[in-house]
């Protein structure tokens, strides 16, 4: 009976932490949400004034790309905290020219440019990180090419999606071929802030983020199969 009450206790404790660490965990989602939502509306709203004075949402792709090519110079140089600030305002102005063409139009060759300067600055910003310091080449290189990997895959879906769904309007926040899921996204820009306020553990993070590429590549495998071979038949 001892025994029965002690397990009992230790349930009973076990599930009131499961329930501490799930509340922790929706209040860190719940702040993620809000932040995101204000940081949303802030760039539409931005987007808005400098869509009406005659910014061009491609000038602002541009320019973000200049700036966060700085960042392989700064990275070269080992020189992290400025690397990071233009790694963030690369990051700025690739949320500022979507707002603003969807202020004004979002055109074809738009949705082209964002997504190549993109994958261009991402692959930059990695070479930046092996010319810094040699001991990061490895990990450096399994982060390419787990990057270009998902790069691959995703744009290879791309130009299959677009073919099915060429009639469809483009948009910035539902395109027929963004599929989401982990690596490329908001977490790639995480792992970077840490690379540039912790470069001593570039080996493991950019392991981690390489792993996180490659199932995201075969995951956009398996995504294909699904929507081009069984949906297909449907």
């Amino acid at each position: 009976m001892k025994e029965y009450l002690q397990n009992l206790k230790k349930k009973a404790e076990e599930k009131q932490v499961f329930e501490k660490m799930k509340n922790a965990t929706s209040g860190v989602v719940s702040v993620c949400q809000k932040i995101y939502g204000k940081a949303y509306n802030f760039f539409n709203a931005a987007g808005t004034k400098l869509g009406k004075i005659g910014i061009k949402a491609n000038a602002v792709s541009w320019v973000g790309f200049g700036i966060g090519l700085f960042a392989v110079n700064f990275l070269a140089m080992e020189m992290y905290g400025w690397a990071l600030v233009a790694i963030l305002l690369n990051r700025f102005c690739d949320g500022l020219d979507g707002a603003i063409a969807r202020a004004t139009k979002v055109t074809t060759f738009g949705v082209f440019l964002d997504a190549t300067l993109d994958y261009i600055f991402y692959g930059a910003i990695i070479w930046g990180f092996a010319l810094g310091n040699a001991e990061n080449a490895g990990a450096a290189s399994f982060l390419m090419f787990g990057f270009s990997a998902a790069a691959c895959a995703m744009l290879a879906y791309s130009v299959v999606a677009y073919k099915i769904n060429s009639k469809q309007e483009l948009n910035l926040d539902n395109s027929p071929f963004y599929l989401g899921g982990i690596a490329q996204g908001s977490e790639t820009l995480v792992v970077l802030i840490l690379l540039c306020l912790m470069p001593k553990w570039f080996v493991p993070l950019a392991i981690i983020l390489g792993v996180l590429s490659l199932i995201k590549a075969f995951s956009v495998i398996v995504a294909a199969y699904y929507n081009f071979v069984i949906m297909a038949k449907k």
